[in-house]
């Protein structure tokens, strides 16, 4: 079972603009669509698809909360929701351009300490064989530690976790060891002083070690449309290039990336397998609208390459 923990869930509005975005003046959008977002949610829609059972938890309020909420009962995952009263669930504008992609997040809803210890609760049933994903932005005036103190708490549960987030909250997250983290080259950039100087992906090179010297298992490293790579703590490192095609929406491909990985992990696959759903998983959401089917995951699977080892 994997559980994926959204405790920053939205309504996600994307529009389309057929001109470019001005500012100041009024824009008018083609195309409009109304999702139920989060990163934990776009994992759970990607192992739905792969079979994986899998459930969603996360914090709901106010009449956004209840769109999330019906929206995913359509899908017919699991779900297991807290409700937070007199607040609302954020609205996340996504700007659509082109090419290019333009997001307005909200702040989201605040939590209690009660009802943190619900949510540990929930996933106190979660053991050996079990994956919890924490992914997102930590509720509204959480420390960074959040994510820290939630994997503190289940930690003699021998459950494994994976972590997609950034900054403070990532970084603390890494002392607690996960089986895996998930950033992107920016997220991994922002750890650093330098700001994680880089031309090409191989100067992510050392950096990407720093997260296994850190305390990660293992680091899944998306590179946007040069694929991704992969560094685990007995020292090794491979990557794979991901796969041409014509990009329409490249939100919610990391999500789908760590899905397709963990989707891997959960069937006994090898890592370099469950590198290639990965891959698979997260070019095919990027080759769609909205997040891929299991046919389009798996067309593109049957054309990639094994994972290259760098030495």
């Amino acid at each position: 079972m994997i559980a994926t923990v959204t405790m920053n869930p939205a309504v996600d509005y994307t529009v389309l603009l057929e001109s470019p975005l001005l500012h100041n003046d009024v824009n008018r959008t083609s195309h409009e669509r109304i999702t139920a977002g989060g990163k934990g949610v776009n994992v759970s829609l990607i192992l739905q698809q792969l079979e994986i059972p899998t459930t969603v938890y996360g914090y709901l309020s106010g009449t956004t909360g209840t769109m999330i909420a019906e929206q995913l009962l359509r899908t017919q995952i699991p779900t297991d929701w807290i409700n937070v009263p007199n607040q609302m669930n954020r609205i996340n504008l996504k700007i659509k351009e082109d090419h290019a992609v333009t997001e307005l997040n909200g702040r989201g809803v605040s939590v209690s300490a009660a009802e943190t210890e619900q949510l540990l609760n929930k996933l106190r049933k979660y053991g050996d064989h079990d994956y919890i994903v924490l992914a997102g932005s930590v509720p509204a005036g959480a420390p960074a530690s959040h994510y820290a103190d939630v994997m503190q708490a289940l930690g003699e549960s021998g459950v494994r976790f994976a972590v997609d987030a950034e900054g403070e909250t990532l970084r603390q997250a890494l002392a607690m060891h996960p089986f895996v983290v998930k950033p992107n080259l920016r997220e991994l950039c922002s750890l650093f002083e330098d700001g994680g100087t880089m031309d090409t992906w191989w100067d992510a090179l050392p950096y990407g070690k720093k997260l296994i010297e850190w305390g990660a298992q293992n680091a899944l490293l998306s590179l946007g449309g040069e694929g991704a790579l992969l560094f685990t703590d007995a020292g090794r490192v491979w990557h794979l290039s991901a796969p041409h095609g014509q990009v329409k929406n490249a939100v919610g491909s990391g999500d789908a990336m760590l899905g397709g990985f963990l989707a891997g992990c959960a069937k006994g696959k090898s890592l370099t397998e469950s590198l290639r759903m990965g891959i698979a998983a997260g070019s095919a959401t990027a080759f769609s609208e909205w997040i891929a089917n299991r046919s389009q995951m798996d067309n593109l699977l049957r054309t990639l390459p094994e994972p290259t080892e760098l030495l």
